[in-house]
């Protein structure tokens, strides 16, 4: 494994989309060493990339869409698509998602039990 002293930062939408391949690995039941085999380099350089320590490339998509039965242009477009998805959610402020939950929780429902008319007829004790 390489030294973390010689990694360069990288981007969001890298890591995001390391997070996409390896979910798509995952679903696919497609191991590090199947594509370390695939690729003809060590577990660890794969393991490096999946994990978001390194960025993907045009050769790991290649090598996980072989071993999928796609083309690696199909599998480099759907995971640069929800990489972008999940960057937009992240993205939110926190002021942001706490406006979209409080507007998903205002649904018209009654927040306290205390405020139910029938209350008393579906109590589990009845009242003496």
């Amino acid at each position: 494994m390489a030294n973390t002293k010689d990694m360069k930062p990288i981007s969001a939408f890298a890591i995001a989309f390391a997070n996409e391949y390896k979910s798509y690995m995952k679903a696919h039941k497609v191991r590090q060493v199947a594509i370390a085999n695939a690729l003809q380099v060590t577990e660890a350089y794969v393991s490096e990339r999946v994990n978001g320590k390194r960025a993907l490339d045009t050769d790991d998509v290649d090598a996980l869409a072989k071993l999928t039965g796609t083309t690696g242009k199909n599998l480099m477009i759907e995971l640069a698509r929800l990489a972008k998805e999940d960057i937009k959610v992240n993205a939110l402020s926190g002021e942001e998602r706490q406006r979209i939950m409080d507007a998903k929780i205002d649904g018209g429902f009654a927040l306290a039990a205390s405020d139910d008319p029938n209350k008393r007829i579906e109590a589990e004790t009845p009242d003496d």
